[in-house]
């Protein structure tokens, strides 16, 4: 569980408590104004959860290591990129290999949620169905509905097996590296040039991640994007 820029305690150490009713790996804590001393109080018997955590400078330190990363929102269509259900979200994740992998859950602010360009820097995004009058859910509710759903949706479908070991997935580092090289040279021959250039990005970011790369797809995107750099450069 990723929290980005948290306000309040009780919702922190609330999430604590999910993490560890649901069996997640652990917490994340990227910034926030939140009051550590109600956040442990509020924790109880997950105290551990919240002492444990960890205190990355940014989200992309928070899941370097992540085979997905998915963000959540309660908007239907935030800028261009697909949103999904989070039940349908997550039997992709487990169809593609991805149960027993690292995945990362990415919660924004209580008052406002991640905004587009984090979203963008998401593998897959995802929202909890509600009613549309009032889509917004607490912090903690948010995140209790999310770990809940990704541990029945697992428990039903009884281990699926992980990625084969001679083609792994690729971590959320290596993804974004391959995906800034393909951005850089995308942007060098005017693909993404004007005002949406940036939305465009993140529409072939989402195509390309939306099927998980692995860490040859990775390899050859980035040996792509090598390949269009040095033909032009050479005027080919």
């Amino acid at each position: 569980v990723v929290l980005l820029d948290p306000a309040r305690g009780a919702n922190v150490g609330a999430a604590c408590r999910a993490a560890k009713n649901m069996g997640a790996a652990g917490l994340a804590v990227v910034g926030g104004s939140f009051d550590p001393d109600e956040a442990r109080r509020t924790a109880v018997h997950a105290a551990d959860v919240f002492d444990a955590r960890r205190t990355p400078a940014s989200l992309e330190e928070a899941v370097a290591g992540s085979a997905l990363v998915l963000g959540t929102t309660s908007r239907r269509q935030p800028w261009a990129i697909p949103v999904r259900d989070v039940g349908e979200a997550f039997a992709d994740a487990r169809a593609r290999g991805l149960a027993g992998a690292d995945v990362a859950l990415v919660f924004g602010p209580e008052d406002s949620g991640l905004d587009n360009a984090t979203l963008a820097r998401c593998h897959v995004v995802a929202c909890i169905p509600t009613a549309d009058e009032y889509a917004s859910l607490n912090l903690a509710q948010a995140v209790v509905v999310c770990l809940y759903e990704w541990l029945r949706g697992s428990r039903e479908q009884g281990g699926v097996p992980s990625h084969p070991e001679h083609d792994p997935p690729a971590d959320a580092a290596t993804q974004a590296a391959a995906l800034a090289d393909l951005s850089g040279v995308l942007a060098e021959v005017g693909f993404l040039e004007g005002d949406q250039g940036e939305r465009v990005m993140a529409s072939v970011a989402s195509m390309l991640v939306r099927g998980g790369l692995s860490a040859r797809d990775a390899s050859i995107l980035r040996g792509i994007a090598r390949q269009v750099r040095w033909a032009v450069r050479r005027g080919r």
